[in-house]
């Protein structure tokens, strides 16, 4: 093609997918096939894992010899971390579109359709890129907003992307998609992310009036990038790292996090008797709080041990039931619920320390504190008026 023709066709495209009217609309639609693709091709692959890793846990069974060795390795590793796993195909198709997507430069396109809101709130275009990469993972997009110059604008942008749905919430979303919302899959996934938006929005309007934040506003300027053709082995190294580190925090924080919370749940009586487990004592301990919520014990327990990253949520609900049963406590508004908590409630320990690294000490527990009570808020009222007609 020849350039000038090619600025045409790009100028063309530009005006289509950054109009007012139009732009948001093909946002939502390329978002919502983005999901509906994940689900589909990823559901083969996320079967065949978890059937995989059934058949592991009855060979182990059968080899062997019962005590608490076999219990930690079947109860406790192989499920916990199995659980978490069967996700990873999902995973891998969704960054693959979010990666086209950001190569090809949409994402920019994406940003700028937005661009006009963050102006509204008093926030220049440049904090939507770490609150898009908050998309992918919460301690990057806090380092990368470091290049905002102004401070207020960058703590306060800091303090927004804890909103932003991570990777790490993503097998959590998925678990109850599936099994809950299975004719609306996508739209649901939207809603969780689109929720966690206009939260962070509302969140960046409210602090804009405080004496920390209130600033005069400034013009903003933004600009496009051009559109750029598919370098698929650039591509295809932005996934590989993206899985990577995704499959280093399962061999990690979640292998580890797996094995304790099978500890908890196997002492003092040496067997899976949960009723009497230590695991049992701390969620009942916590269920008085999160009852009008829906949530019982272990519920609020599968909570608590996301705390170090969000994933082990999955692998918990995996050591503690077993097979469909995982879901059987649940109702779709409490899965609905459910998955508002964990959208707005303590981000994991990683981002909190970056926090506190990056815009103090001060900053950082206001998030933890703050993002608690949102979430229980937010929560109780969703399940108190869907009570009323469910």
């Amino acid at each position: 093609m020849q350039p000038q023709m090619r600025k045409q066709v790009h100028a063309i495209l530009d005006k289509v997918l950054t109009n007012r009217w139009v732009g948001f609309p093909i946002l939502l639609l390329m978002l919502y096939l983005v999901f509906e693709m994940t689900f589909y091709l990823g559901s083969f692959p996320q079967e065949w894992i978890s059937m995989g890793v059934d058949a592991f846990c009855e060979w182990l069974n059968d080899v062997l010899p019962e005590g608490w060795l076999m219990s930690m390795f079947v109860d406790g590793i192989i499920r916990g971390v199995g659980a978490v796993l069967s996700f990873v195909p999902n995973i891998i198709i969704l960054f693959f579109c979010l990666c086209v997507m950001e190569d090809t430069g949409y994402m920019a396109r994406a940003s700028f359709i937005l661009d006009e809101l963050m102006h509204k709130i008093g926030l220049h275009g440049s904090s939507f890129i770490p609150m898009l990469m908050g998309f992918g993972c919460n301690v990057p997009a806090i380092m990368a907003a470091k290049e905002i110059k102004n401070v207020k604008d960058r703590t306060l942008t800091m303090l927004m992307i804890p909103f932003m749905s991570c990777s790490a919430r993503i097998p959590v979303y998925m678990l109850f998609v599936s099994a809950f919302f299975a004719k609306h899959k996508a739209l649901v996934m939207i809603s969780m992310y689109a929720i966690g938006v206009l939260l962070s929005i509302l969140f960046a309007t409210i602090m804009q009036h405080t004496p920390w934040f209130k600033q005069p506003k400034v013009p903003h300027v933004s600009e496009l990038p051009e559109y750029k053709g598919l370098d698929w082995k650039v591509t295809w190294r932005h996934i590989c790292l993206r899985v990577w580190d995704y499959l280093q925090k399962i061999g990690t924080v979640i292998l580890w996090a797996s094995i304790v919370i099978w500890a908890l749940t196997y002492f003092p009586t040496r067997s899976i008797d949960l009723e009497h487990s230590y695991l049992a004592m701390i969620g009942q301990w916590v269920e008085p709080i999160m009852r009008p919520l829906g949530f019982d014990w272990k519920m609020s327990v599968c909570l608590l041990t996301g705390l170090p990253a969000k994933e082990a949520i999955v692998s918990t609900l995996g050591i503690l039931y077993h097979g469909d049963a995982a879901l059987s406590a649940f109702t779709p508004l409490t899965a609905f619920t459910f998955m508002l908590f964990v959208l707005l409630y303590f981000p994991c320990i990683a981002t909190v320390a970056t926090l506190h690294r990056e815009a103090g000490r001060q900053w950082a527990w206001f998030t933890v504190v703050h993002s608690l009570l949102l979430a229980w808020f937010v929560s109780f009222v969703v399940y108190q008026v869907g009570s009323l007609f469910v």
